[in-house]
């Protein structure tokens, strides 16, 4: 069973690109929102709102990598195992930037739009959809992968510091609940 899943190397090169999308989303959310929330909670009420945002997204981070992990685990080795890096980061951020577009439309337009809400996320997963099925023998594919492989090796950086946070975080609120 653990031979049909990836490598430590790559699974952490998707997965920092998972936290790192997601806590970006938060963070730029949380920012967006501090200038309100600072003439209504005191610091200790704005710093648990973050601490609860961010061990969110430790959670989402965990699950959505775990999904991928357990297609690793379904799917024969050639489809997603054996190109892990490109293909979990192509998967990952069309996903999460599909659920950001979603949120976005919801935003702007609300549940009332109906399928209008839709359409940007389905164009985003349609997007990923044709990413994945052309072949490297394509020069721009060859050129992608580079930069995938690329831009998720040196988000591999940020693990140093989102890591430690979600820990310290979480601790926060452990010791927050039960004292």
């Amino acid at each position: 069973m653990l031979n049909r899943l990836p490598k430590l190397q790559p699974v952490l090169q998707v997965y920092a690109v998972i936290a790192v999308m997601l806590s970006a989303w938060t963070v730029i959310a949380f920012l967006w929102k501090l200038s309100a929330w600072l003439l209504i909670l005191n610091m200790r009420e704005i710093f648990t709102v973050f601490s609860y945002a961010m061990v969110t997204n430790l959670i989402e981070s965990l699950v959505v990598l775990f999904l991928l992990l357990l297609a690793c685990v379904l799917l024969p080795p050639h489809l997603l195992r054996d190109q892990f890096v490109v293909r979990g980061t192509i998967l990952a951020a069309g996903f999460i930037t599909a659920l950001m577009v979603f949120v976005k439309l919801d935003m702007q337009f609300g549940v009332e739009s109906g399928a209008r809400l839709l359409l940007g996320p389905l164009a985003i997963l349609v997007l990923t959809a044709v990413l994945l099925s052309f072949s490297r023998t394509f020069r721009f594919v060859r050129l992608l992968h580079s930069a995938i492989l690329w831009i998720s090796d040196r988000l591999v950086v940020f693990l140093y510091i989102l890591v430690p946070l979600f820990v310290f975080l979480s601790g926060y609120l452990l010791v927050r609940t039960f004292i």
